[in-house]
């Protein structure tokens, strides 16, 4: 049998992996959502909100999202041209920064994974799986960032990170940057799961996608940050990702 005499740190072994990023998202103040059925809140078979698993709060069924959330295997399912997305309303009262992760499999496209609305006479930076790339762009075309998509039906960790100066994005390994102040900001902010905001008739941006955990933080652009912390959160999401999915 081997014995460790010394003491290693959390995580360091396989299976520390979960809760060593549990320990890093509340720390830093994100929010995790994992799709597994004691996080969903339903009402008559009804999924009408997803809980997140750190600070308690809960996303609620976007306003389009009449009952189309379906859990299975592990994932929350997203149905081509069907709205079956989540808000966290009013988040911050102006977009200074924020990070978004998703982990998620599709076979098609996804289309819209995550959001961050500031109201439809504002702006919207929107992450979304279209034509074999993962774009992150906004809704005045002011910035575009985009990486292709890995293999179809493999789990992919997508992050994406604004510091008010620059949109960041990572797929996998792959990273890309492009400088850019984004206007239509400075208004109070709404973030969104699976869909773009809570106006129906917008089948054209909704996809096919398992949703498997979607990380938010509303104030921190953890990507390219030379804070210890954030690069800690960071590689406790990747190493979570690798050993779990």
């Amino acid at each position: 049998m081997l014995e460790l005499a010394a003491k290693l740190p959390p995580g360091a072994l396989v299976g520390g992996e979960d809760a060593l990023l549990a320990e890093a998202v509340l720390a830093s103040g994100g929010a995790r959502f994992i799709a597994r059925e004691g996080d969903l809140v339903r009402d008559g078979g009804r999924i009408t909100g997803w809980r997140d698993s750190v600070l308690a709060v809960e996303a609620a069924a976007a306003g389009p999202n009449s009952g189309n959330s379906r859990f299975e295997g592990g994932a929350l399912v997203c149905q081509d041209g069907v709205n079956c997305g989540f808000t966290l309303p009013g988040f911050a009262p102006e977009v200074e920064a924020f990070t978004v992760a998703v982990i998620y499999r599709s076979q098609g496209e996804a289309k819209t994974l995550a959001s961050v609305f500031t109201g439809q006479a504002n702006n919207m930076i929107f992450l979304t799986e279209t034509e074999g790339r993962v774009l992150a762009k906004d809704k005045s075309s002011t910035v575009e960032v985009a990486l292709p998509v890995p293999a179809a039906g493999a789990a992919k960790l997508v992050v994406l990170g604004y510091d008010g100066h620059s949109l960041r994005l990572t797929v996998g390994e792959r990273e890309a940057v492009v400088r850019a102040s984004v206007p239509g900001l400075a208004h109070q902010a709404d973030f969104f799961i699976g869909c773009r905001s809570n106006r129906a008739g917008l089948a054209k941006t909704l996809g096919q996608s398992r949703l498997h955990e979607v990380l938010f933080w509303p104030d921190r652009a953890l990507p390219g940050s030379s804070e210890a912390g954030d690069r800690a959160t960071l590689a406790a999401l990747r190493r979570h990702f690798r050993w779990a999915y």
